[in-house]
């Protein structure tokens, strides 16, 4: 069997969600059988690099890789090295160097956003029910620096960061009913060792996992239990800070420090304050193409500091981003589509992806738990909930607000989410204001004479919707038009917009009853507050949630059915080995929020990326989400520009026009179109491409550009 058969056989093997010590295994022969195919020894590397190696500054590139480098097989084709990424900021926090475009951890998603995959550890194994993980580590792995990445550098992060009381706590890579420990047995192999199964753990890992190192041999210096405290204190003092964890922080950010080493593909070259910061390529990065190409492709990343969102959105529309979705408004998608901008001079200069977020469901969060005396029957009433769902017209609020970008939901799961259910999502989103207003008759809450609603009592009904000012546009005509539906069947209810923190913070301590948030979807497991009242993050429901979290010191305690959501989170948490009992017990918690309308879901936004027409290795559809690290996932060091551009010559002949005209470039594999106008009285004759008719056609598109063209038209007397 050729290699490259044995490649398709394992990858399709893999393809199904194997878990345990079968899957690790499985992936660490597929990459084995991948690197037997780049040529031992042979590695290439980018000029940049080259001429570093040449003049004795850098050592070789085999020297410079691990043993077995992580093999990435392209998108679509092998990549070409050289080139600037430009993306736009509006804060150094928009490097996203620290995770996303710096996400590599031990275990990291495969391309799909959806199954674990090896990273910087080559394979795993799972022992002892679930309880026991071992990480085996490639060896050779080095920092940007050089310096050796082992099983060192995880321990720092256990036992020098997460369990120190001034610098943080442990990252909950376990249910809170669960503790864990981090052992190395030697530098190449690292143990998690659970006391109860962990069902979730490698999930976990690609979600956080990125975060459960540090580079010791380098920020060791800045921590007190290895630095002289004098020294350290007189390095606060001189940096401006009053303690030295604000010193420790800030030199282990690879996204503040330029000295900071890393494992990402770029490391830090022009860092804030500058109003253009700079990733360059990392001489050590630990991964290779099937060619045996060192990557990235991609020599830097330049983040352009702009003023604001609407600045940044401005600069998108005129082809000043090679690949970007951080802070695209997908209420421009009318404008990024038009023409004049994205065809200037009709030359394609970008793509705009939309795709359904994964973190996108908008809505209105209800507290379940509320404290409200008059709103609690109500609150706690589904048919009070279904009547708020039913009253709004989705279809007309997508409409108004996105220019139809966007699916009408009822807020609960995604689509690819692995626990989701077609009809999950849709249940009670229907416009049904009839069916409002007799659910509401239902319940007691009657019309005055007024024509609005009172409580029995004789009260109004007279309530407070939520909102933070810091939203995307539209998200204030999108309110009014929710409190608009809401008082066409007889409901009451203000708008009060608040800071973010504030707003937030209200809805946690469960202050408020209506809270315009959305909800997430896909991956939700590993935040499982978002459904599952575990603490105060649980906006649904938090004085439950509080409850829950301090062990019943304060707070509320479940009803039944809030109750019954833990009791099927932490049997699915702790249920290792049997898939179809973990999806069973995930879609009860998803089935119930769907029944019982726990939330107003609105729609599903689209999310947009923008991808200019140098850009390449890109996915057609992208998964916009932070629990898959976007675009991490689709690991941008395979992303590349395209240097290679093609002669096009279009000619019209008398009577006629040709749009574009004359003689342009055009990058290879883009798209180009053409549009012909006969003059008044006249018809298309023939349009020629190379020679070849292609017919008496008004407009002609050539899908992708390989080569020089030539494209020509004739035109004739007559108008058919």
């Amino acid at each position: 069997m050729l290699i490259q058969d044995c490649i398709a056989e394992l990858t399709a093997i893999l393809s199904s969600r194997e878990r345990g010590g079968v899957r690790a295994l499985g992936a660490a022969v597929l990459m084995s059988v991948i690197a037997m195919s780049t040529a031992a020894g042979s590695y290439q590397e980018a000029p940049m690099l080259r001429k570093l190696v040449a003049a004795g500054e850098l050592p070789p590139v085999e020297e410079r890789l691990p043993e077995e480098p992580l093999v990435v097989e392209p998108l679509r084709e092998v990549g070409k090295y050289g080139g600037t990424w430009r993306r736009l900021a509006i804060t150094p926090d928009d490097s996203l160097m620290n995770n996303r475009l710096g996400y590599e951890p031990l275990i990291r998603w495969d391309r799909s956003g959806l199954r674990p995959t090896p990273g910087l550890a080559k394979e795993w194994k799972i022992e002892d029910g679930g309880r026991r993980y071992i990480l085996y580590l490639r060896k050779g792995l080095k920092w940007s620096d050089g310096g050796p990445f082992t099983s060192e550098d995880i321990m720092f992060w256990y036992e020098d960061v997460a369990t120190n009381e001034e610098l943080g706590g442990l990252l909950a890579l376990a249910p809170k009913d669960t503790t864990y420990t981090v052992s190395a047995p030697d530098p190449y192999v690292v143990v998690f060792e659970f006391d109860k199964p962990n069902g979730i753990f490698l999930e976990m890992l690609c979600y956080l996992g990125h975060f459960i190192y540090r580079p010791k041999h380098y920020v060791k210096q800045f921590h007190i239990k290895y630095a002289d405290e004098a020294k350290l204190d007189e390095m606060t003092a001189a940096e401006g800070y009053n303690h030295w964890t604000q010193l420790y922080l800030s030199k282990g950010s690879p996204s503040d420090n330029p000295e900071c080493p890393t494992m990402s593909a770029w490391k830090l070259k022009i860092g804030p304050p500058a109003m253009m910061y700079i990733v360059e390529r990392n001489p050590y990065y630990w991964k290779v193409d099937t060619a045996g190409n060192q990557l990235p492709y991609i020599d830097r990343i330049s983040f352009r500091v702009v003023d604001s969102a609407e600045v940044l959105n401005f600069i998108v529309c005129t082809g000043g981003v090679d690949m970007q979705g951080r802070h695209i408004d997908e209420s421009k998608y009318t404008l990024f589509m038009s023409p004049e901008n994205r065809k200037k001079g009709g030359i394609v200069r970008y793509r705009v992806l939309g795709d359904p977020g994964p973190g996108g469901n908008v809505g209105i969060t209800l507290n379940l738990s509320t404290q409200n005396e008059r709103l609690r029957p109500y609150m706690t009433d589904r048919r009070f909930r279904i009547a708020l769902s039913v009253a709004i017209d989705r279809e007309e609020v997508i409409e108004l607000i996105t220019g139809g970008l966007g699916d009408p939901i009822n807020g609960v799961g995604y689509p690819k989410d692995r626990y989701f259910v077609e009809g999950m999502d849709t249940q009670h989103a229907e416009y049904d204001p009839d069916k409002a207003r007799r659910l509401l008759d239902e319940i007691g809450l009657r019309r005055g004479p007024d024509g609005m609603r009172r409580y029995p009592d004789g009260r109004p009904f007279h309530e407070i919707l939520y909102c933070v000012t810091a939203g995307t546009a539209g998200e204030l005509e999108l309110q009014q038009l929710v409190v608009d539906y809401w008082r066409e069947v007889g409901l009451k209810f203000v708008i009060k917009a608040e800071p973010t923190q504030i707003g937030r913070m209200r809805a946690q301590n469960g202050t408020t009853d209506f809270f315009f948030e959305g909800q997430a979807g896909l991956h939700w497991i590993l935040q499982p507050s978002l459904y599952v009242p575990l603490n105060t993050l649980a906006c649904f429901a938090p004085h439950y949630g509080r409850y829950v979290y301090t062990e019943g010191k304060s707070g509320v305690p479940p009803t039944p059915e809030f109750q019954r959501l833990i009791d099927w989170y932490y049997e699915l948490a702790h249920t290792f080995g049997d898939d179809q009992r973990q999806l069973e017990l995930g879609r009860n918690i998803l089935w119930q929020w769907s029944n019982d309308c726990y939330m107003i879901g609105l729609f599903r936004r689209h999310a947009l990326a923008i991808v200019s027409n140098r850009f390449r290795n890109c996915p057609d559809h992208i998964l916009h989400g932070w629990r898959v690290q976007f675009p991490g996932y689709m690991q941008p060091e395979q992303f590349y520009l395209e240097s290679l551009q093609h002669t096009v010559t279009a000619e019209a002949g008398p009577r006629g026009s040709i749009y574009p005209a004359g003689e342009f470039k055009v990058y290879h594999g883009m798209e180009q179109e053409f549009t012909i106008t006969p003059d008044e009285g006249y018809a298309v004759a023939d349009v020629s491409v190379n020679g070849e008719s292609m017919g008496a056609v008004t407009s002609y598109q050539i899908d992708r550009v390989t080569a020089d063209l030539v494209v020509k038209v004739t035109f004739r007397a007559g108008t058919t």
